[in-house]
């Protein structure tokens, strides 16, 4: 059984879910007002793509734009919101990726989906979804939303030091964070909390 075939049976059981992914969560996230918010969510989603590259998987976040929204400038997934034309949330997440990245969603083999985790910050929940590709793609950044790529390898991760604690200031408050640093790229916030979920999972093959 290779990488995909295991990793899709192991999606098919129980998933780590909120407790993993807490684990990665800014310290204030469930206690200060400012994260409250009293309306339904909006559903978005992200794609988390794997390829093998130089004998190891890799995998692929994106730096968004300084666009002066909450997440301006933040490591993510390619990925965002639900609209009434998609057909499913998986294909939000395929259509988000293709206009981002340039990721076709005719070479994408689909593997399985992690725990919806809700944003409080934007009041959105967010649905991973996790593909592979059979190589390395060639992406193509959209520079309206995507400042920059990373691609690495996903056993980096696994190395505790690059896991560090970081202070962070919203509505003049200052929170602290944990943090995967990769080539100096702060991975922080949902997207650590959604890939820490998907490394405990590899942790199980």
């Amino acid at each position: 059984m290779n990488f995909t075939e295991k990793l899709r049976t192991e999606l098919q059981k129980p998933l780590p879910g909120i407790e993993t992914q807490l684990e990665m969560a800014s310290g204030n996230r469930l206690f200060y007002k400012e994260f409250q918010n009293t309306g339904p969510p909006q559903n978005g989603s992200v794609l988390i793509v794997l390829y093998p590259f130089k004998s190891k998987w890799n995998t692929v976040f994106i730096k968004r734009t300084n666009d002066n929204g909450p997440h301006s400038g933040q490591m993510a997934f390619p990925g965002g919101m639900y609209e009434k034309n998609d057909e499913t949330l998986y294909a939000t997440a395929l259509r988000e990726a293709n206009e981002e990245i340039g990721i076709n969603k005719n070479q994408v083999n689909f593997v399985g989906k992690l725990t919806p985790l809700h944003i409080p910050v934007s009041n959105i929940l967010v649905h991973p979804f996790i593909v592979t590709l059979p190589e390395k793609p060639i992406l193509t950044p959209n520079k309206k939303e995507v400042d920059d790529i990373l691609e690495t390898p996903i056993d980096i991760f696994f190395d505790t030091k690059n896991h560090l604690p970081f202070t962070f200031k919203y509505k003049e408050k200052t929170f602290i964070s944990s943090c995967f640093l990769i080539e100096n790229y702060k991975i922080w916030g949902a997207t650590a909390m959604i890939w820490n979920e998907f490394l405990s999972i590899c942790k199980r093959l």
